[in-house]
């Protein structure tokens, strides 16, 4: 059976983050202060009125680049974590293979991570955060501490290897009657599509 899902979160506002929006803003206004000013002082308002548009254009443009977002993709046995900066610039954080998952395991902040290297994509609240112990080839154990719902943490259990799956049968089966009966629906939809199409191309071939 195929597995696959899509989360998206946003990550909280740090204090470094809501000081620089502040200091893009203020920096914005006192531009377009300046512009009016003096353009208006030499009589050309209305280029005051366009410059000061292309500046709050700027500004929204500059403050967009201060939000950041996490992706996780499960696709069958592969998790993929992307960064998403400003709603438009895509990067690849880490990609590893499930089968070679060795825990997952709700995480504190501050706790200790025995691990190689640690990849951060969280949302920074604190509140229901995982760390999850990938072994690569690479980089040695990885730790990735996010935010997975339940959907991306059951898809994860169904890529692990059988003896790490068989630690997390309890939650992988307290999860299935939520999105196994989905998955199953949706291959049954792929397959019932599949003899429609076959039956028409039959009557085709006899007509």
């Amino acid at each position: 059976m195929d597995r696959f899902s899509e989360q998206l979160i946003s990550k909280m506002a740090t204090g470094k983050d809501m000081f620089l929006r502040g200091l893009l803003i203020a920096g914005g206004m006192l531009l377009i202060g300046v512009l009016m000013f003096f353009l208006t002082g030499i009589g050309a308002l209305m280029v005051g009125v366009v410059l000061s548009a292309g500046v709050i254009w700027g500004l929204v443009w500059l403050l967009q680049g201060t939000i950041t977002e996490y992706e996780y993709i499960v696709t069958n046995d592969d998790l993929d974590i992307d960064k998403i900066t400003g709603r438009r610039k895509r990067k690849r954080l880490m990609t590893v293979s499930l089968r070679d998952g060795k825990e997952l395991s709700e995480y504190v902040s501050g706790s200790e991570i025995n691990a190689d290297i640690t990849v951060m994509a969280n949302d920074e609240t604190g509140v229901d955060m995982y760390c999850f112990i990938c072994g690569t080839e690479k980089y040695g154990d990885v730790a990735i501490i996010f935010n997975p719902d339940k959907r991306t943490i059951y898809n994860m259990i169904g890529g692990f290897a059988p003896a790490v799956k068989q630690k997390y049968r309890d939650l992988y089966d307290s999860l299935a009657p939520q999105f196994a009966e989905t998955e199953d629906d949706d291959n049954e939809s792929g397959a019932a599509g599949g003899e429609a199409e076959s039956t028409g191309t039959d009557e085709t071939t006899e007509d």
